[in-house]
């Protein structure tokens, strides 16, 4: 009974340990017929995606019609692309709305007259000729320009120009409307101060009179102005970035130096008549030095007469009137005053305030440029827009927002009235940050 009973469980093993073999050799078999069937399902899929050869034939008169009007879906996706330059270009021509409104907001204010083209850079310096019949720029783009006012509202004023090899900071007029005062840049900023005559665009017809190189002794300069004693004899104040002034005459002659006594100078201003100059200085006092000439016109001395006194911070901008008894300044303290230097200072009376005003600009920001208008009216600056001011009662005449669309950075009024159509009105030069300068009618008080 045992041994039949081993001999069932000894079968029943036999059997399992077949059956598993069986299992194994299908496991491989099927392991072989994959990968034998690798290679062949590539090599398959490769023959079906391959096109087949279509012979050359020459092109029909169909074909060539059709070519040539490709579909405009086609059209766009083979257009050339656009250059950074022609980019710029379309945006100067096609302005955005901001842009507009900036450019609309100046133009088309009653008391804009015109802009005057050519120049590629900042604008720096503008000067009047003593008749008001030219004004000249200093550009940084090296040229300086003379403008002919024969009509402030020409759409292309006429100017003559001179190229130089360094760069101009300011001008001012000698003793005649083609002799121009330059006060320069150099490689190291030192200031070099020369007299140019421009007969016409020719270089032929232009010449340097004479040169004063480094004539502040390696200082820069940042400002130069004129006065005119007779129709041939005048002087020209030039300012340095420190605190020196100096006095040329028109001859390029040095005639006197001074200490402003002020750290740095912001600017400086000389009457119409050469008899007083001034800065505005890092302190809040004024200190007007008077320059005295013999029969002749001819330069004698130079000595402070007379301080100002008043304000509480430091003067960044003054002028004098027209016939130089009265003064105005504007300072960092947020106020404007106007000031009768009409008085006996030799005698030790001193400068009496006329009026005081609070500037109203935005918080922070003050008045930096001021100019005295031959028919009454003061302009002062601060940053793109220009007040017009009365000196008698302080009030805001007319004001332009956004005269220019940067800050202002000269500022001068014709020395005469000009002629505009059939009236004869005070024109205001400014130039600004953005290349541009640009011409006001006075507004009527």
């Amino acid at each position: 009974m045992t041994s039949s009973k081993d001999s069932l469980v000894d079968a029943a093993s036999q059997s399992s340990s077949h059956a598993t073999l069986l299992l194994l050799g299908l496991f491989f078999a099927a392991g072989v017929v994959y990968l034998v069937s690798l290679p062949i399902r590539a090599l398959w899929k490769a023959v079906s995606q391959r096109k087949p050869k279509v012979p050359k034939r020459e092109a029909s008169s169909s074909d060539i019609t059709s070519s040539s009007q490709p579909s405009q879906k086609a059209a766009e996706s083979q257009k050339p692309g656009v250059s950074m330059k022609q980019l710029m270009k379309k945006t100067s021509q096609n302005p955005t709305k901001a842009q507009i409104a900036i450019v609309d907001k100046a133009t088309h204010h009653p008391l804009y007259l015109n802009t005057l083209k050519g120049h590629t850079d900042n604008v720096g310096g503008l000067a009047f000729s003593a008749d008001g019949s030219a004004l000249a720029t200093a550009c940084e783009d090296r040229v300086i320009r003379i403008f002919k006012l024969n009509d402030v509202r020409a759409k292309n004023m006429g100017f003559m120009k001179h190229n130089m090899t360094t760069t101009p900071v300011d001008v001012a007029f000698g003793s005649a409307p083609n002799l121009l005062a330059v006060t320069a840049r150099g490689i190291v900023q030192e200031a070099n101060l020369s007299m140019v005559h421009l007969a016409s665009n020719k270089a032929s017809e232009q010449h340097t009179l004479w040169q004063v190189p480094n004539s502040h002794d390696g200082r820069p300069a940042i400002l130069l102005q004129s006065a005119h004693r007779s129709e041939t004899s005048g002087v020209l104040l030039s300012c340095s970035a420190k605190n020196e002034l100096r006095l040329f005459s028109f001859a390029g002659r040095q005639l006197a130096s001074v200490d402003a006594a002020g750290l740095h100078n912001h600017m400086a201003a000389i009457s119409l008549d050469g008899r007083f100059f001034a800065a505005a200085t890092f302190t809040s006092d004024v200190k007007i030095h008077e320059v005295t000439y013999d029969k002749q016109n001819a330069y004698q001395s130079v000595a402070k007469v007379m301080d100002l006194k008043g304000h509480k911070s430091q003067i960044l901008c003054l002028a004098f009137a027209p016939d130089a008894t009265k003064m105005v300044t504007a300072s960092k303290d947020g106020t404007w005053r106007v000031w009768n230097i009409n008085v006996r200072y030799h005698q030790q009376e001193d400068p009496k305030t006329l009026l005081q005003r609070q500037q109203e600009v935005p918080s922070g920001k003050a008045y930096t440029q001021l100019a005295w208008g031959p028919h009454g009216l003061l302009a002062a600056a601060c940053d793109s827009s220009i007040h017009f001011l009365d000196p008698i009662t302080g009030s805001i005449v007319d004001a332009i927002d956004g005269a220019h669309d940067t800050a202002v950075l000269s500022m001068e009024w014709a020395p005469t009235t000009i002629p505009v159509g059939s009236q004869q009105v005070a024109v205001l030069a400014t130039a600004g940050d953005d290349r541009k300068v640009r011409l006001w009618q006075s507004p009527q008080k």
